[in-house]
């Protein structure tokens, strides 16, 4: 009998050993994810381990890889440009030139970034991280054509791009002209067809149309919204703001006046505060 429990003891301990294990790899890989944007307690926490490894197999190019990114996550970045140069020179040198570009993009030597970025691309055309880090850079570099097309790129691998690319991309257009502003507008009505309705792009698009000087058309998009925020006061005000550039003050009046209303009855915030104000101007521009 006693032997009996002691089995089932030591299989119940094994059983949590393997279960503490398992719950460990799925911290310990969280925490490798390259590039992935951790507070610093974390990245410190992953140099720590990747040091300790390092002291025992000093010669392993992925070691100093992962703590570079470490380091680079944590914002450290000559403790990273160290381990990943170090890293460069012990295998081959494509395993870390993408995580290379990232790091001197992160420290604004865009020239350095590019250079690490086209040679990844030369070899892999499709490396979608890449591709996205790219396009960041030719943006913040004044490459706006350039940007422009790697953002399509990405727009057209990704399956879930972020809606605030493709604004990016429609104010590098917009800046060219009265076109650009056109070619702005079906950027982000391609966005809306591949990410469904966003309220970050319908907004974009009505305040493009009320550039191009077509009030009604940003009324339209706005009205798009209304099953996901007509509801709510900040838009019944958008609605009394478009009415007044219309010149349909009654309608203005009346989306304002609803608006107001509602805000009486729900809890102050500073975004409330300054719905609050929006509202105020209002009436005195309508009277």
């Amino acid at each position: 009998m006693t032997t009996a429990v002691q089995i089932k003891g030591v299989r119940f301990a094994g059983f949590i050993k393997a279960l503490f294990c398992h719950a460990a790899l799925i911290v310990l890989t969280l925490l490798l994810s390259p590039h992935t944007l951790v507070a610093h307690p974390a990245a410190d926490a992953t140099v720590a381990y990747f040091s300790r490894e390092i002291e025992e197999n000093p010669g392993r190019q992925a070691l100093y890889r992962q703590r570079g990114i470490a380091y680079s996550n944590g914002s450290h970045y000559r403790l990273a440009l160290a381990d990943l140069e170090r890293a460069e020179a012990l295998g081959n040198p494509m395993a870390v030139a993408f995580d290379l570009g990232v790091l001197h993009y992160r420290m604004n030597n865009y020239d350095n970034a590019r250079l690490y970025f086209d040679e990844v691309l030369r070899v892999n055309p499709n490396h979608l991280q890449c591709l996205e880090y790219r396009a960041r850079l030719l943006r913040d570099s004044g490459h706006d054509a350039a940007a422009v097309n790697d953002f399509k790129r990405v727009f057209a691998l990704q399956e879930k791009p972020d809606p605030g690319h493709y604004i990016s991309v429609a104010e590098i257009l917009r800046s060219t002209g009265t076109e650009g502003v056109d070619q702005a507008l079906a950027i982000l009505d391609a966005g809306t067809v591949k990410l469904g309705l966003t309220p970050q792009l319908q907004r974009y698009a009505m305040e493009l149309e009320l550039a191009r000087g077509k009030p009604g058309a940003a009324v339209q998009r706005l009205w798009t919204l209304q099953p996901m925020l007509g509801a709510s006061p900040e838009w019944k005000v958008d609605m009394g703001e478009l009415m007044f550039k219309m010149s349909e003050p009654q309608q203005a009046v009346m989306w304002i006046q609803a608006a107001s209303m509602q805000l009486k009855t729900l809890r102050i915030t500073p975004a409330r505060l300054e719905l609050k104000e929006r509202i105020d101007r209002l009436n005195t521009i309508v009277g």
